[in-house]
């Protein structure tokens, strides 16, 4: 199972070449309008996110587009990527979703992997991933790859998160790994949970976070594109 399992260690990896440094995900407004202000307040936004963004939508879509791609079924891939990309709320949140998504399959097709049943397929982020995994488990199969592909999914993204907040903030390395620590557990919880989302329950609302993204984009100073 190792030999399985670290291609997906890799996918969640900083040095992944898709450019997840540039955006912050509606952080740096949230930031500017003072609804963060100190490292308690971000842990709290980040567990928000976690639980009612990440566990109720982008994780259960994960799992369903990495049972397409097992599957090598085009459509349903496709199918789930446009749920992704219409929950995006915001013009920034779609793009970062996009433009992850497109470096991502660049990556794939650089590495020749991308799989010729997906032909010219364009997939966000959250469907590239999943592609991207079941490209480089080559055929292992879901059931015991998913648990380990949400975690490393949703942990990438908390890891981004911390990382940067920590340019905008008050926040010094120490506190940054105070914060990603203390959230593990939630993570772990999250990730397992989405597992067993019905396709009618799959959705969230994040309006603090949507009202950060919307703010940002007209922001007159700014460190990253979303």
């Amino acid at each position: 199972m190792v030999r399985f399992r670290l291609p997906i260690v890799y996918l969640a990896s900083p040095a992944l070449p898709i450019g997840a440094y540039a955006w912050s995900q509606g952080l740096a407004g949230a930031v500017e309008s003072g609804m963060l202000r100190n490292g308690g307040e971000l842990k709290a936004w980040l567990a928000g996110v976690l639980e009612f963004g990440l566990g109720r939508f982008d994780l259960p879509l994960l799992a369903r587009c990495f049972r397409a791609a097992g599957q090598a079924d085009a459509a349903a891939l496709a199918k789930w990527n446009d749920l992704v990309l219409a929950g995006r709320e915001t013009a920034e949140l779609w793009e970062e979703e996009r433009r992850m998504g497109e470096a991502l399959c660049r990556f794939l097709s650089g590495q020749g992997l991308w799989p010729v049943w997906a032909g010219d397929l364009a997939l966000g982020h959250v469907a590239a991933f999943a592609l991207a995994a079941e490209a480089m488990a080559k055929g292992s199969g879901d059931d015991g790859l998913m648990p380990d592909l949400l975690l490393a999914f949703a942990w990438s993204w908390l890891e981004n998160q911390v990382v940067a907040a920590a340019k905008i903030l008050p926040l010094g390395q120490t506190e940054g790994s105070r914060i990603l620590i203390g959230l593990m557990p939630a993570v772990e919880k999250t990730a397992g949970e989405a597992l067993i989302v019905p396709d009618d329950r799959i959705g969230s609302s994040l309006p603090g976070l949507t009202l950060a993204s919307m703010a940002h984009e007209g922001q007159y100073s700014r460190l990253f594109r979303s």
